[in-house]
């Protein structure tokens, strides 16, 4: 018995130290797993935490970006705005999000290049006969203009071609924006023509006063050009201007060219007003038919400025009002003629006198009827033939004085 006794206290110490070190082992293994458990924890809350961010971008992308995109004048990525969580930008997330930008913005480009290029060759199918047609009608009025003797008749012709004239103008307006060319074929135009031409496609042309003359010679491919714009320009200032006063068109000569101006008094325009004009007139960006409105007027000027090399702006008019200008550079523009020289433009020139008087005022739109139309006239009916009719209008019309 006491050798068992010996035995057990032999063996106990051993028993306790195996015991401590299992306690030991296992607290240590405790701490480990509660340790990995709380990092864990911290991981999914980050992992949460980023799931929330992304999860908030992409619905930033669907409610804002891409709308944005979409909606824009153009489809650039720099409309779209920047991501909600700029950090993003360097990860597989957000260089995927700009990636569906990218290509949702070439495929609106794609989108918007097909829609505009089927609503020009729609516009241009209608205008096309609708042109021909009061092509003929200026013909027929050409002619019948240089036979009419009786007055009362001649003064409802004159109405009548005029009409036409006005109406020609928003069709050829229509058809810039559309994508048509104006035509390059008139010779040589002397400048005062121009003006004549332009005011002649006015609808209350009564109120435009051409205050100076000039004897350049506006060369041929951009005498119509000018003219179109010009009149878009007239017609403009007399739609907006004080209902009565009379609209100033007069020349300035300047350093390389010549600036033609059309004053009207009346409501001054806005400073957003001078903004969208400043926009469109240079015609550096082409304005889609889609977002064009009822505004045609001034985004067609600035195509016809880009195309022809002649440039219009807008000012304040001194007197109240709006200024607008027109600048011709020099290179568009031919030297007036020396007096011994043969004066090719003299008849022109008489004729345009003549029409200075109150009953010479028909036969001022008269003639940029028929500088319009002179390209539509039969063979052989050229300067030559309208001319003719020039002469025979303004007989008739000094009979009236």
């Amino acid at each position: 018995m006491a050798v068992l006794n010996e035995i057990v206290l032999a063996v106990a110490p051993a028993g306790a130290a195996v015991a401590s070190t299992t306690t030991w082992y296992y607290r240590r293994a405790t701490l480990r797993a509660n340790a990995a458990l709380h990092q864990s924890q911290k991981q999914l809350t980050a992992i949460g935490e980023q799931i929330e961010l992304r999860d908030q971008e992409a619905g930033h992308l669907a409610a804002d970006r891409l709308p944005a995109l979409m909606a824009g004048p153009t489809s650039g990525l720099a409309q779209a705005g920047p991501l909600l969580h700029p950090h993003l930008a360097t990860t597989s997330f957000g260089r995927a999000l700009q990636a569906v930008l990218r290509q949702t913005a070439d495929f609106v480009d794609e989108v918007a290049t097909r829609t505009e290029r089927s609503a020009q060759a729609q516009l241009q199918a209608i205008l096309l006969p609708l042109v021909a047609q009061a092509t003929r009608q200026q013909s027929a009025m050409v002619q019948l203009l240089g036979r009419v003797g009786d007055e009362e008749v001649l003064a409802h012709a004159f109405a009548v071609d005029h009409g036409v004239t006005v109406l020609t103008q928003r069709m050829q307006i229509v058809g810039v924006l559309a994508g048509q060319e104006v035509s390059n074929r008139r010779a040589d135009t002397p400048l005062m023509d121009v003006l004549g031409g332009a005011t002649s496609r006015v609808q209350d042309y009564q109120r435009v006063k051409i205050t100076n003359r000039s004897a350049d010679i506006v060369r041929g491919p951009v005498a119509e050009p000018i003219a179109v714009a010009l009149a878009e320009l007239l017609e403009n200032a007399t739609r907006h201007s004080s209902p009565g006063s009379p609209v100033s068109l007069w020349l300035m000569s300047v350093q390389g060219g010549i600036n033609v101006v059309v004053d009207s008094v009346g409501p001054m325009l806005d400073p957003a007003g001078y903004e969208r004009a400043a926009a469109v007139l240079p015609g550096q960006h082409r304005v889609p038919l889609t977002s064009l409105g009822t505004r045609l007027g001034f985004p067609a000027v600035g195509v016809l400025a880009r195309r022809s090399g002649f440039h219009v702006w807008l000012d304040p008019n001194p007197s109240g009002g709006v200024r607008a200008l027109l600048h011709i550079p020099a290179r568009l523009l031919l030297p007036a003629p020396v007096p011994d020289e043969p004066q090719h433009h003299g008849h022109v020139t008489d004729a345009s006198a003549a029409k200075a008087a109150s009953a010479g005022r028909m036969a001022a739109f008269s003639r940029g009827v028929r500088s319009v139309g002179q390209e539509s006239l039969p063979a052989g009916q050229g300067e030559a033939g309208a001319d003719g009719h020039a002469q025979a209008a303004t007989h008739n019309l000094r009979g009236q004085q």
